[in-house]
């Protein structure tokens, strides 16, 4: 994101090489997070105009928005499960998706979507990430947004698709089945904001 293009909840001082530039889609957010509207969201925005709280709605939108777009990949329809893929941490998150999605959006396995993320710094890296040998010692932790289940903008998401490298959706994959095969009950609530959580992965 440039200086000219300021967020009310984003980190204006860093930006995406690759931002997602969607726009997003309020019917499909309320299908994943029906608390962030009606009287609960009013409630919510109230809290956050007198800044009691965190405007998730805004911070969703910017998200899709600026944050950094790249592969994500269907590992398993039964349960739904997706891996997200962050080039920073050279990494994937496993996400967990409502069954019903499989077939609202025609999903198998090996399909390809697009995650955005945005990327945090804490003393620790998230305990369910496995990073990978090409990890840039940036960050600690990131957020996936599943752009595809948060717009009806398909055409920017196909034509980022088509900008990402074979290899990248390759290490996707690769990694997403590998952690499944390690890990089949490992997985993030793949709903926006709470996809932030690490899962809890056995130690050892």
């Amino acid at each position: 994101m440039s200086a000219g293009n300021r967020t009310k909840t984003l980190d204006d001082s860093t930006f995406a090489t690759d931002p997602g530039q969607i726009r997003l889609s309020h019917t499909k957010l309320r299908v994943l997070r029906p608390d962030l509207y009606g009287l609960s969201g009013l409630l919510q925005s109230v809290r956050a105009y007198f800044r009691l709280g965190w405007p998730q709605r805004n911070y969703i939108q910017e998200q899709l928005e600026c944050g950094d777009s790249r592969a994500a990949v269907v590992i398993s329809t039964s349960p739904l499960l997706i891996a997200a893929y962050t080039d920073e941490l050279d990494c994937i998150a496993m996400l967990r998706f409502p069954r019903e999605f499989v077939d609202q959006y025609h999903l198998s396995t090996g399909t390809r979507l697009l995650t955005v993320n945005c990327y945090g710094s804490l003393p620790d890296y998230d305990p369910d990430l496995i990073l990978g040998p090409k990890l840039i010692e940036r960050w600690t932790g990131f957020h996936p947004l599943i752009a595809d289940f948060l717009t009806d903008d398909g055409e920017r998401v196909e034509a980022r698709k088509k900008q990402i490298a074979e290899d990248e959706w390759q290490r996707a994959l690769d990694m997403g089945t590998e952690y499944a095969r390690h890990y089949p009950k490992v997985a993030r609530d793949g709903r926006p904001v709470y996809s932030a959580t690490p899962a809890q992965r056995p130690k050892g």
